[in-house]
């Protein structure tokens, strides 16, 4: 429980301070993803889309779970909540208050992310990571790539000799 609270702190002061991409950011993101998937990422706000990014610079060896690391979030932009709604969605969802409206839609962004990316065609991978996410590894998903993105969403680093473990 501490280590997701001080999760969701960390988030939500990198939110605060987060800067849009850069143009070469901007560059690598369309380097890795189809113009459908890319369309997705940059409909996200710059907050989401900085988040990604850095997600994705940790499996970078891997242009699979890149695709899936950039698009994870794409269900977020259905909510259009800023950083004080987004943590307080968040604590009511927690608390077991029924959420409506955006604050549902927030709270569901998993389940919107992944069917938005199964209509342009994004990889199971990457449907599967978008709607399941921060949760345990479907069958059908190799358990060493839902490591490695789940520990990026984390900010850790691991490589896939430490995921096999």
């Amino acid at each position: 429980m501490i280590g997701t609270a001080r999760h969701l702190v960390e988030r939500f002061v990198g939110f605060l301070l987060a800067r849009p991409p850069s143009p070469s950011e901007q560059r690598w993101v369309a380097e890795h993803l189809d113009p459908a998937a890319a369309a997705l990422f940059f409909a996200q706000r710059a907050e989401d889309q900085r988040h990604a990014i850095e997600v994705a610079r940790l499996v970078a060896d891997d242009p699979a779970l890149v695709e899936a690391a950039l698009l994870h979030d794409v269900g977020k932009a259905d909510a259009a909540l800023g950083p004080v709604a987004r943590a307080l969605a968040t604590v009511l969802d927690a608390l077991g208050v029924p959420l409506r409206g955006r604050w549902a839609r927030y709270r569901a962004h998993g389940t919107l992310g992944a069917g938005r990316l199964a209509e342009v065609g994004a990889s199971p991978l990457a449907v599967a990571f978008a709607a399941g996410h921060p949760g345990p590894c479907p069958d059908h998903v190799d358990p060493v790539a839902w490591a490695r993105l789940a520990a990026a969403d984390d900010g850790e680093i691991v490589g896939p000799e430490t995921a096999a473990r």
